[in-house]
């Protein structure tokens, strides 16, 4: 099924990530951590909004930035304008790894490619790309084509 062949493209995915991450020196690191550098502003992101961008919980979120930051690829302070309030900032390391695990995706996604074609990747990646914009609370009557509105 879909959703079977989803889920273990993902399972492979990541483990063929984790497992060049390690090689180059951070172990225990996943895409997660990549996805949530992902969502990092360059002057500093609060936690909450790192959640919402990534569509976790705080908890989650809290979590993976407590796990980068004992690696030293975080910095966390109070928010100046909130005390209340925490700011994540990546330090160079951070940015060194999230370029690092960037590459990596690259290279996987290339060796993907060179498995299937790269015709084949194309639609492949198009078909995704279409399947997860669907979103049928958007859709006409007929159900179709129910995408999510872009920004």
């Amino acid at each position: 099924s879909l959703a079977r062949l989803t889920l273990q493209l993902n399972r492979q995915f990541s483990a063929m990530a984790s497992q060049r991450y390690a090689a180059l020196g951070y172990a225990g690191l996943t895409p997660v951590h990549t996805f949530l550098m992902a969502n990092l502003d360059i002057n500093g992101t609060r936690i909450v909004t790192i959640a919402e961008r990534m569509g976790t919980t705080k908890q989650f979120t809290g979590r993976l930035v407590q796990e980068l930051e004992s690696h030293k690829y975080l910095q966390v302070k109070a928010d100046s304008k909130d005390r209340r309030a925490m700011v994540v900032k990546a330090t160079n390391a951070g940015w060194h790894f999230f370029a690092d695990a960037c590459a990596i995706k690259n290279e996987i996604e290339a060796e993907y490619a060179a498995l299937v074609g790269a015709e084949h990747m194309a639609v492949f990646t198009n078909v995704l790309e279409k399947l997860a914009a669907y979103n049928p609370q958007n859709a006409d009557d007929s159900g179709f084509p129910g995408y999510e509105a872009q920004a």
